[in-house]
């Protein structure tokens, strides 16, 4: 069992790039050492190298934003985010969508209603 505040930063900002380049690889190598319980405790039907690429994926993403401050931000909502997955606090649904392909997701097939509701089109 985890306690909930077991995995809770405070918030604070980086004033630096390299210090914030720090934080960001601390919170990197977070996620890459709990891919394995994401997958464990989220059920999922996939390789623990899937997840460790999705990830890298993410955080690849974001590499080249320039501005301090929306990285700054964007630390902490992965912060977050991290805390949320750890803590059990998302539904598998929710972690599932990371995994969706990103282009296909915002059409509409007007013949597959199920997915569609799903989707919330």
């Amino acid at each position: 069992m985890t306690l909930a505040t077991e995995f809770a930063e405070t918030t604070r900002r980086s004033a630096t790039a390299p210090e914030l380049r720090k934080r960001v690889l601390h919170l990197y190598r977070r996620y890459m050492r709990y891919s394995k319980e994401f997958c464990d405790i989220y059920e999922l039907d996939m390789p623990v190298a899937n997840v460790k690429t999705k990830i890298r994926q993410e955080f690849e993403r974001q590499r080249f934003v320039n501005n301090l401050d929306v990285s700054n931000v964007l630390l902490m909502k992965g912060q977050m985010e991290f805390q949320e997955l750890i803590n059990f606090w998302k539904q598998q649904c929710h972690v599932l969508r990371y995994f969706d392909d990103q282009h296909s997701y915002n059409v509409v097939d007007k013949n597959d209603f199920v997915k569609n509701f799903l989707r919330g089109n």
